[in-house]
């Protein structure tokens, strides 16, 4: 252990666990530790660093999360990452649309809704107020038709802290919603293979707007099914399919809000490279409510050839209604997305734009991030707790992350439509996953405070007929 395992810091700001857990995934990768090798028990580590179990808990708990390590009962941890398979992870140097609620609903669980009550309404009036004034002629022309300077340079280095995305200013595209950057993309892909006939696949449940813009735009599209709550990433299955786009979130699988482990996505990448017309299309959605350990690192991270654009969205984090997509395009497509989408303008008004440039550059919003985190965690915790004496009727998956849970009603006989009219009857809305043969509710809570949750989960329960336990 003592030639594997350097001591820590203790002077550094960087927080122990994170240090461990970066000095024990790159000795992963760098094959230091094998596939299947078991690690030391946290007792030992602990022991020989001179730091609490609480620490080493905490950076294995991270590792796990990430797929790089396993956990097998009363036997201790061992490396599931084989370095032998897979390239190097590249090395990241630190550098400093939500529906309205039914009126008729009393409580509205719609997955996609946000907590409002935490908005810096004060900040944004304020900075609006100064933007709109006559020395800001310049403003109501048209500006970048990629989007402002100073919101891609935000955009830049927040993906660079935040989740390991390393790009230029030229990389980044800002538009209106998913689904003009999808569109786009769609356009883009046409052109830049050539005119071939291209197929598209995505997850089993992946996000509905994507599938019906394919739809839209004639694209055969593949759904790849979940296997143990997971996408399934058969690479023969890939290649049978003749698929050149993969669309998929790999930092919160819908709907059980899973992680990609890290072997999967490796396997993406080699997937990706093995032909030079494959793609993958990276959604990362809702990859900052992570409520264990750090955000998991973005698949782009990963990728050394050029094959990955990134998708991310202001949505979930700030408001919806502000509009703002952007997409992160490999240096290899800039030139296609030039012939091919340059002529369209930015499609997200110049004010947001700086408005949330603005935001973002006075330290506000990885503030309001953080509130919103800790707010979210809550929630969850609580929901959780309040479900807990129904498991005997329910189960639940995503509790790690996002603003809703998926509940599974595996003894119920009745139809999800039934269910559905069960607690519409009591003023609840819910939401049944659509093409599962499981009974499956997503139980969105981003709109609901701590009243509204105590209310509500009793009385659905009760509704359905489902006893909480002693």
């Amino acid at each position: 252990m003592q030639n594997r395992i350097s001591p820590l810091d203790k002077t550094q700001k960087q927080p122990l666990y994170l240090q461990l857990y970066q000095h024990l995934k790159q000795n992963i990768v760098n094959g230091r530790w094998r596939i299947g090798e078991k690690l030391p028990s946290k007792r030992k580590i602990a022991e020989y660093l001179a730091v609490s179990q609480n620490t080493v808990e905490t950076a294995y708990g991270q590792l796990l999360a990430e797929g790089y390590i396993e956990s097998k009962a009363r036997s201790g941890f061992f490396v599931s990452f084989n370095a032998d398979h897979f390239f190097a992870v590249k090395t990241v140097k630190p550098q400093p649309s939500a529906k309205i609620a039914s009126q008729s609903f009393r409580y509205d669980l719609d997955p996609n809704q946000i907590d409002t009550a935490l908005f810096p309404f004060a900040w944004w009036r304020k900075q609006m107020k100064n933007l709109l004034n006559p020395a800001q002629q310049a403003w109501l022309g048209l500006g970048d038709k990629q989007g402002e300077t100073a919101l891609r340079t935000q955009i830049r280095q927040y993906l660079y802290r935040s989740r390991g995305v390393d790009c230029s200013l030229e990389q980044i595209v800002i538009g209106a919603g998913v689904e003009t950057c999808i569109s786009q993309l769609i356009l883009l892909f046409d052109h830049a293979l050539h005119g071939q006939t291209l197929h598209y696949a995505m997850e089993q449940h992946g996000y509905p707007m994507v599938e019906k813009l394919l739809q839209v735009f004639r694209k055969k599209t593949l759904k790849l099914p979940l296997l143990d709550d997971k996408l399934n990433v058969d690479i023969a299955l890939l290649q049978q399919s003749a698929v050149n786009v993969l669309y998929v979130t790999p930092s919160h699988q819908y709907p059980y809000g899973s992680i990609l482990p890290i072997n999967e996505r490796h396997q993406l990448l080699e997937w990706a490279n093995r032909q030079p017309d494959r793609y993958i299309i990276e959604d990362d959605y809702d990859s900052e409510f992570r409520y264990k350990g750090k955000p998991i690192p973005a698949l782009q991270s990963l990728d050394q050839s050029g094959k990955v654009i990134y998708l991310g969205s202001f949505s979930k984090l700030l408001m919806p209604s502000l509009r703002i997509t952007f997409m992160v395009l490999p240096p290899s497509l800039l030139a296609v997305y030039q012939r091919t989408c340059g002529l369209f303008n930015c499609t997200v008004p110049r004010l947001n734009q700086h408005l949330l440039a603005q935001f973002m550059q006075s330290g506000e919003f990885e503030k309001h991030i953080h509130k919103m985190r800790t707010r979210y965690r809550k929630k969850m915790e609580r929901l959780c707790q309040l479900l807990r004496p129904y498991q005997t009727d329910i189960r639940y998956y995503g509790e790690q992350s996002g603003v809703y849970l998926l509940l599974e009603l595996y003894r119920e006989v009745r139809t999800t439509a039934q269910l559905s009219q069960l607690a519409e009857s009591v003023g609840i809305k819910v939401y049944p996953l659509p093409d599962s043969d499981k009974k499956y509710i997503l139980f969105g809570f981003g709109n609901l405070d701590d009243e509204a949750l105590s209310a509500v989960v009793p009385r659905l329960m009760q509704v359905w007929s489902y006893a909480a336990s002693a």
